[in-house]
């Protein structure tokens, strides 16, 4: 039997997660944190269930956004042994740019997301994302920035 999840263990595979998507890590650096079976992401475009849809979604999004930063605000988690429930608050600020603009776009928003993780020996946090809906809530936009 494995040892039970602890929620500091959880903060560090969210904080990898964000990290990943912040500096555009190798893909083959972001698959690790990703169950190979069973994996559920709902995006607002799109969910994923494999490894070629997800790179498929990570390659459009590491190429259309620059200057991305995620603030981790809260991460709460329902334990059930080696597998958790996982409800992240997490800030989200990127620039796009659409030709022939003359100037990018900034979005600065909250996500309210939901996340299942389990135990895992593909990784150095011992977890991975088994499910991810990212669209728990509407995105909290701030005043003044654009929208998706």
């Amino acid at each position: 039997m494995s040892t039970p999840l602890q929620l500091d263990e959880i903060k560090r595979l969210v904080a990898a997660w964000y990290r990943a998507l912040d500096n555009h890590d190798p893909i083959e650096d972001v698959y690790p944190l990703l169950s190979e079976s069973g994996l559920n992401i709902q995006f607002p475009d799109g969910d994923i269930h494999d490894y070629a849809s997800f790179k498929t979604w990570y390659d459009r999004v590491t190429n259309l956004f620059f200057d991305e930063n995620h603030y981790v605000q809260t991460v709460d988690a329902q334990i059930n042994g080696d597998e958790a429930v996982v409800d992240v608050v997490v800030g989200w600020q990127a620039s796009w740019w659409e030709p022939p603009a003359a100037k990018s776009k900034r979005v600065s928003m909250d996500a309210t997301q939901r996340w299942t993780v389990r135990r895992s020996d593909k990784n150095r946090y011992g977890l991975q994302i088994v499910a991810y809906n990212a669209t728990v809530k509407p995105f909290a936009y701030a005043p003044g920035f654009a929208r998706l």
